[in-house]
């Protein structure tokens, strides 16, 4: 059978979405034993120069929302059978870009969910970009279906807005694991059984060798959903 085609909505940051095809590469090697090239998924990946979005996230909702349903079309258009998209802020109109298209979209917060409840945590930190903790994208979804969350506070999400930006241009170091480090000690004092990176910068910052508690790397999941999906017919 035929290998399902993924189609990449990318450029929210562009090194957020280097990081997501390097992972669907290397997940389709480790799961699947991929070698040959026809061993891999078929991948569209259309990296969307987005205006009105910086590291805070949304500046422009109707720019922003009006660019990512031509981008989803386009993917669509392409020939992709399911579209991923490589960035957590925008899913804030996840319903608006699934109705301009008739193949599914993964829902990068929905496959977070589904992973932390297999885990059986009941209290999560939530790190992300200031547009997705205002408007409450994971804790709004993770609070109404039993698990509590626990956002940063205003000065907290300057340092990540902060760390967003450094990474966004590939300049993130040893600093900011200390940085995200101090926060995640915080939570885990506020009762945080694990921590969900909530924004796709944040993988390329720190990760699980950084620290013991459970690291949720939501660009990861869903890397994972979208190749088993089409490697698995």
């Amino acid at each position: 059978m035929k290998n399902k085609t993924i189609g990449v909505l990318g450029g929210m940051g562009p090194e957020a979405s280097l990081n997501l095809y390097h992972k669907m590469i290397r997940y389709s090697q480790t799961k699947y034993g991929a070698v040959q090239d026809s061993d891999y998924p078929p991948i569209h990946i259309y990296s969307l120069p987005m205006e009105g979005f910086d590291e805070t996230g949304i500046k422009d909702e109707e720019l922003v929302k009006k660019q990512l349903i031509e981008g989803v079309r386009v993917l669509e258009k392409a020939g992709s059978d399911l579209i991923i998209i490589a960035c957590n802020t925008v899913h804030i109109f996840y319903k608006e870009m699934q109705d301009a298209v008739k193949i599914p979209i993964f829902n990068i917060v929905e496959k977070t969910f589904e992973k932390v409840k297999e885990h059986k945590y009941g209290k999560v930190g939530i790190l992300g970009s200031e547009s997705t903790i205002n408007l409450k994208l994971y804790e709004n979804y993770f609070n109404n279906k039993g698990i509590e969350t626990i956002s940063p506070d205003k000065e907290q999400q300057k340092v990540l807005n902060s760390i967003i930006e450094r990474v966004m241009g590939a300049h993130q170091g040893t600093e900011d694991i200390i940085l995200l480090k101090d926060i995640i000690r915080d939570f885990v004092k506020k009762g945080a059984e694990a921590i969900v990176l909530g924004c796709t910068e944040l993988p390329l910052a720190i990760n699980q060798t950084h620290t013991d508690i459970k690291l949720f790397d939501t660009i990861e999941i869903i890397v994972h959903s979208a190749v088993d999906y089409s490697l698995n017919g």
